[in-house]
């Protein structure tokens, strides 16, 4: 399991040379849309992905620059939701999406790099946040701000990138890899794949509702210690501090970002070790993110022996509710679950106790705990607490990777835009190794260097 060595280029040197609004090529009736208690959690945060196109021989920029555009447009006629705006329902306390057709943003760029000179593009690096678009408004809200914008950025050599900015509150992971399909399904056969299931009334809470839960795997800000958190949430000024606070709240001032790549023979190897502790069968997320828990937590030497850390991760729920959502559902159907384990329990206990630990977590999340958690979030503004752990993205099975036009040309490499920080871990694909992945992590220096030596040893 060895880190990256590559120096990674910290300033792209882009410029804006146009900008322009998109709109659906059918528009709709202006209506509001639902969105569920699991969106209401993510409006704060946004996704952001990367596609790299090498030069396309013979044809000039600003036609695939227009063809672009039109398959967009056409596209975006069966998301239409992503061309409005939130608004804030003052009356229920809550999100709505405004379906307005106010438009994506549609941004072209130039850079005076080449693709080579970027590097390895596989390998996450946060400066690829200047190939996707970012509002330069002084006065920004989440009710202002765009729930969809694109950013094409042409390179000296010739290749490009389209680079996608989507609020996590309207789609997640899942939902975005079918739009991904979509688009290509449009740009080479002339209509997507399938259609996109919107409606998120299905994940309304219960009426009365049901809470059979304590739901451990948020805070209750009206629970909680003052010096944590907020301990009062009255307004949306204050419920968007609020988030601010929670998302960057002791990230180290200065870290060092890393992404380390686990090969099939490792994951191999970790599932070996489990199994001879007892775990019949698990993933290989799940065994890498119990070897990653264990050695940052091992790494950062900070924690008491009875210090509680908590790892939160994503779980794909849509075919856990009963009845299953629709695998076209265009909503957030990934929730976050957690699990516990005191620094001593970390340090000592076997590996095969600390993968179980995580399926525990995972394993909770059926019909009934799920409808539970929405009915939950109606009454309460809960977050996830990070204070001895972190929360861990497994991008590894997403498979919006690769995206195609009309003729055969298809991009290089696609990937989310990792911002990093001490609080994030990332699980992503391996380039060449399809049973590995690779993951980037975020650590003070001295912490870094500790965790470099031990994440090797199995």
């Amino acid at each position: 399991m060895k880190p990256s060595s590559v120096s990674l280029v910290s300033d792209l040197r882009v410029k804006k040379d146009k900008f322009s609004v998109l709109h659906p090529e059918k528009t709709h009736e202006r209506r509001t849309l639902f969105l569920s208690n699991f969106d209401q959690k993510f409006v704060h945060y946004v996704i952001k992905y990367v596609h790299f196109f090498s030069a396309p021989s013979q044809i000039p920029f600003d036609l695939i620059v227009a063809v672009y555009a039109e398959v967009l447009s056409r596209l975006m006629a069966a998301y239409d939701f992503l061309c409005g705006r939130l608004t804030f329902n003052s009356e229920q306390g809550r999100f709505e999406i405004d379906c307005n057709d106010a438009g994506a943003p549609f941004v072209i760029c130039s850079s005076e790099l080449s693709l080579q000179e970027l590097g390895d593009i596989t390998i996450p690096n946060p400066a690829f946040s200047q190939l996707c678009f970012t509002s330069e408004s002084s006065n920004r809200t989440l009710e202002n701000e765009p729930l969809l914008s694109y950013q094409m950025t042409r390179f000296k050599c010739g290749g490009y990138s389209l680079g996608t900015t989507v609020n996590h509150g309207v789609m997640d992971g899942f939902a975005l890899e079918g739009y991904a399909r979509n688009f290509t399904c449009m740009a080479v056969k002339g209509e997507p794949a399938f259609e996109p299931v919107i409606d998120r009334s299905c994940l309304k809470a219960r009426s009365p509702l049901q809470i059979k839960y304590e739901h451990e795997e948020y805070l209750d800000p009206s629970k909680t210690s003052p010096h944590l958190i907020l301990s009062s949430i009255t307004t949306q000024r204050n419920k968007e501090m609020w988030h601010a606070k929670m998302a960057h709240r002791n990230v180290p001032e200065a870290y060092v970002l890393k992404s380390f790549f686990v090969s099939g023979k490792m994951v191999e190897t970790l599932k070996m070790k489990a199994a001879d502790d007892g775990v019949k069968q698990c993933s290989s997320f799940m065994v890498a993110l119990a070897h990653v828990w264990q050695t940052r937590t091992i790494s950062i030497g900070n924690m008491n022996a009875q210090d509680v850390s908590t790892v939160h991760y994503a779980v794909e729920t849509r075919s856990r509710f009963v009845p299953p959502l629709p695998w076209e559902f265009a909503g957030n159907g990934t929730v976050t679950a957690c699990a516990k384990a005191t620094g001593k329990q970390l340090q000592e206990e076997a590996f095969g106790e600390i993968v179980k630990k995580l399926q525990e977590g995972s394993d909770r999340m059926t019909d009934e705990y799920l409808r539970s958690s929405i009915d939950w979030l109606e009454l309460h503004d809960g977050v996830q607490g990070l204070e001895n752990g972190f929360l861990a993205t497994n991008w590894k099975h997403l498979g919006f990777g690769e995206i195609e036009l009309k003729g055969g040309f298809k991009s290089l490499y696609g990937g989310p835009v990792v911002s990093g920080g001490g609080k994030i871990v990332v699980f992503l694909p391996h380039p060449e190794d399809k049973k590995g992945m690779q993951f980037y992590l975020g650590l003070e220096a001295c912490h870094m260097d500790i965790f470099e030596k031990l994440i090797e040893t199995v």
